[in-house]
């Protein structure tokens, strides 16, 4: 797959769950949405994030870092990266709409998301 054709996939895919947000959000009463339609909404909402962060991180570290590293390279950091970010924003709300999001369950989830990224960027490659 070229990087045209990621950007691609990754745009159409972000959109349509952009939409897929919209459309819940206009459409359902919070008070009597069922665990299914919470389901989908974070499903939606996570896949939404990370496609929308992956381009994102994509574009910047393509602009910032000119040349310094191989291109596909830059696509696997950045979309690790919108991954990390998302779930972290995605179970910060799953948490609170739940009423149990607390200073220090942020401060761990934070901690969280860093060590793995940590890990995952000293790690060699095989």
């Amino acid at each position: 797959m070229t990087l045209r054709q990621y950007l691609i996939l990754m745009a159409t895919g972000t959109v349509l769950a952009w939409a897929a947000v919209l459309v819940i959000l206009s459409a359902v009463d919070p008070a009597h949405a069922t665990v299914p339609i919470f389901a989908v909404l974070y499903a939606a909402l996570f896949l939404a994030s990370t496609g929308t962060l992956s381009i994102i991180g994509y574009l910047v570290r393509s602009r910032l870092l000119n040349g310094g590293m191989l291109m596909s390279r830059q696509v696997v950091i950045a979309f690790r990266q919108a991954l990390l970010i998302s779930l972290l924003f995605v179970t910060v709300l799953f948490l609170r709409g739940s009423l149990l999001l607390t200073w220090w369950n942020s401060i761990l989830l934070a901690a969280a998301a860093t060590a793995a990224e940590l890990f995952f960027a000293t790690a060699k490659a095989k």
